[in-house]
């Protein structure tokens, strides 16, 4: 079967009603999922992922994702478990460890190893939304906490990464797995390996574990002009140093000692040109192990709500 489909739809510069107008679009076109990043100059995402359960009936609202830095575990299960009800059982929750930069630099919380540090806080969040109470004392989170609202025990709790690490552990205690800006060949050859050990490890299986590849691009009509808006977009990316390392790892280390995103790079990781390019894109994910291909319409598909409408459904209809 193929894979269900979603959309990003990136805040940035989109006054909220837009974003909530592109939620509607988004779901009248197929859509299976509406996902919400969280950037540190944005908005809350979770607050709009909140306005978008009035406005949508039947898409799954995901959060890919959240920085655990942004919230104390418990805060992140009840913020959760609201939008959840809000949505009459339609959230996912994706957590992300975010960059160490962002955290110490804005919010002033010092760097902390990601896998023990995310380990922790999911049993925290996970213990919190599936069995309403949580009790433990660990070495980075304490928790002492009671939810007596409607909750959902099912709620999915996802794990952002694209690294071996974070993967393995998202397939021992997560319900899912989110990729972003990542080649199809490093989902196949990287992600997917560290996950299955992860699932192993637990006891469980990859059949039907979600895994969530989200891609930036967009069906356009200046090619060349969007080419140099998405190379742009993707070379401040590189300069994160996990991004970097991931990429490096892609074979495109040589440009980026150059200081350039290269035309190979920036074919992997995005998809721009016609609607069967964004389809053989899909294609591309799902046979690397992608359950779920969510694009994300950049460059002139970001404003041009025609582009957006074409982007989404060129990939939702296939």
């Amino acid at each position: 079967m193929p894979a269900t489909t979603g959309v990003v739809i990136h805040g940035q510069d989109l006054p909220v009603a837009e974003m909530l107008e592109r939620a509607r679009l988004a779901e009248k076109l197929g859509a299976d999922a509406v996902w919400l990043v969280q950037l540190p100059s944005l908005r809350d995402s979770a607050a709009v992922l909140a306005a978008m359960c009035g406005v949508t009936d039947r898409v799954t609202l995901g959060a890919g994702v959240l920085p655990y830095y942004t919230r104390p575990p418990v805060t992140m299960a009840q913020t959760a478990l609201t939008i959840d009800e809000l949505s009459g059982g339609r959230f996912a929750l994706g957590v992300g460890t975010g960059h160490r930069l962002t955290a110490d630099w804005m919010l002033g919380r010092p760097a902390d190893a990601p896998v023990p540090s995310m380990r922790e806080y999911l049993e925290v969040v996970t213990a919190l939304v599936r069995d309403g109470e949580v009790h433990t004392t660990g070495s980075r989170f304490r928790a002492n906490a009671v939810y007596v609202s409607p909750r959902r025990a099912a709620l999915p709790v996802y794990v952002g990464a694209f690294g071996p690490a974070l993967a393995e552990l998202a397939g021992q205690v997560a319900d899912g797995l989110l990729v972003w800006m990542c080649t199809a060949d490093h989902l196949r050859e990287v992600v997917m390996p560290a996950l299955r050990r992860g699932l192993r490890a637990a006891g469980r299986s990859l059949d039907g574990f979600p895994v969530v590849a989200m891609v930036p691009g967009a069906v356009c009509d200046d090619l060349d002009q969007d080419r140099e808006l998405l190379r742009r977009y993707l070379a401040a990316y590189a300069r994160v140093p996990s991004y970097r390392r991931m990429y490096e790892r892609s074979g495109f280390g040589g440009d980026l000692g150059r200081g350039v995103v290269g035309d190979e790079m920036l074919a992997a990781i995005a998809v721009l040109g016609v609607e069967d390019d964004i389809r053989a894109m899909a294609d591309r994910y799902e046979r690397a192990g992608a359950t779920q291909v969510v694009i994300t319409p950049m460059a002139s598909a970001h404003h041009d709500r025609t582009l957006f409408t074409r982007t989404v459904e060129a990939l939702a209809c296939r």
